[in-house]
């Protein structure tokens, strides 16, 4: 079935895909001026370099500054981090890179500006990871899971600006797995998914509140207990290609409507098996029917969907 309410902005969303070319070299991950070392089974001689790394990534994290890589080996670090903006962790192996909250009562990490987390397990905090300042994040190859509330947590940082490229939040190749809440919760932000699995959490896959930009593509939201993934439609600007929804308790994919103007494009999308809609729409105010040009839906299968694909469009207020 075909949802076609406003023929889709291709143009638009070729200008994200391209934004997202030019992010993607972060993989290849630029030397910095200072390496400090990390080792759970460090000696009594400790200096941070590699032949005598720290014991713990907070001795790690007193020594670091701006353009700082903190390289972990593998090992379980019972610790709640606050990282200054700037310094990166590297994390040896994200499965047995173990970043435990040693206090579930806050989150596991706390960014307070621009990082790099790679390859690291974190989890068993209040939330995963916190970002709270403005500052452009890269999270890579990371395990996310097992944290109280969500598992990432994102606030907007700066008002006038937190949906240009220098507030971007990029997640690739991630898992985040049995959280209790929302695998992701973002307030406005500039936000990249790609490549990453957002299933088995308690709330909703991921939920995004007003005026986020987004590109999400090739990830993959399943069962989660609330939607696969539920968005606002005033401000939005979204664009989703080659993603799969299934098995969440309630919709595939969620959209709310307050009543402003916004852009969400879902495309080659697999949305199977969900509790009740593969898409809802929801309107939150009495508004203009008119809005809902601004949601896009095209190329799209459905399997085994509860109660339909394309639900009519719901009042609660």
């Amino acid at each position: 079935m075909k949802l076609n309410l406003n023929k889709i902005n291709w143009k638009g969303a070729i200008v994200v895909f391209a934004l997202l070319a030019i992010s993607l070299p972060f993989f290849s991950f630029a030397g910095h001026n200072k390496k400090i070392y990390v080792d759970s089974n460090a000696g009594s001689e400790q200096d941070g370099s590699s032949a005598h790394p720290y014991k713990t990534i907070g001795k790690a994290l007193e020594k670091a500054k701006n353009n700082t890589e903190i390289h972990i080996s593998n090992g379980t670090y019972r610790e709640n981090l606050e990282i200054p903006n700037g310094v990166d962790i590297y994390g040896q192996n994200s499965d047995k890179t173990i970043i435990k909250a040693r206090n579930g009562g806050k989150a596991v990490i706390l960014l307070k500006g621009s990082a790099k987390l790679v390859d690291l397990t974190i989890r068993d905090g209040k939330n995963g990871i916190k970002i709270t300042n403005a500052g452009r994040v890269k999270i890579f190859g990371c395990n996310i899971e097992k944290n109280d509330n969500d598992g990432v947590l994102i606030y907007s940082g700066s008002s006038k600006r937190s949906i240009e490229d220098s507030n971007q939040v990029m997640f690739s190749q991630v898992k985040i797995n049995h959280n209790g809440k929302a695998g992701i919760y973002s307030e406005k932000r500039n936000l990249i998914i790609y490549k990453s699995d957002i299933s088995d959490n308690k709330s909703d896959g991921a939920s995004f509140a007003f005026d986020v930009k987004a590109w999400i593509g090739s990830s993959t939201f399943a069962s989660n207990y609330g939607s696969g993934i539920a968005m606002v439609l005033d401000g939005a600007q979204i664009y989703t290609k080659d993603n799969v929804y299934s098995n969440n308790k309630r919709e595939g994919i969620e959209v709310v409507s307050y009543g402003v103007g916004g852009r969400i494009d879902i495309n080659k999308s697999k949305i199977r098996n969900n509790g009740n809609y593969g898409i809802a729409r929801v309107n939150k105010k009495a508004v203009n029917q008119g809005i809902w040009g601004g949601l896009t839906v095209e190329n799209t299968t459905y399997l085994y969907t509860s109660k339909g694909q394309i639900s009519p469009i719901f009042r609660i207020y």
